[in-house]
């Protein structure tokens, strides 16, 4: 299950970065396992807090191994970056 999670992207054009604590009192609708799912929820609260940005990475931290998975936004969904294709200009 993640506990913590770091998300960074720009907005007007100034990088911003949140980051916070993730639990199943706060998030209880989403499987803090599922690392996209749990992205998809972080970045829709921020939205209804009023903060609207591009995002680009996330990395969220694992609490039964302690390490952080990380996660970029490509092709209009968040991916491991480990899954990620070399270049951006391929298509999976």
């Amino acid at each position: 299950m993640y506990i913590y999670y770091v998300l960074r992207g720009t907005s007007n054009e100034k990088p911003v970065e949140y980051e916070g604590d993730l639990s199943e009192e706060l998030f209880p609708d989403v499987n803090l396992n599922d690392g996209p799912a749990t992205i998809q929820q972080i970045v829709q609260n921020l939205r209804t807090e009023g903060t609207v940005a591009e995002w680009d990475d996330c990395d969220l931290t694992d609490s039964f191994f302690d390490r952080e998975d990380s996660y970029i936004y490509f092709n209009n969904r968040w991916m491991r970056r480990s899954d990620a294709p070399w270049r951006k200009d391929r298509n999976n």
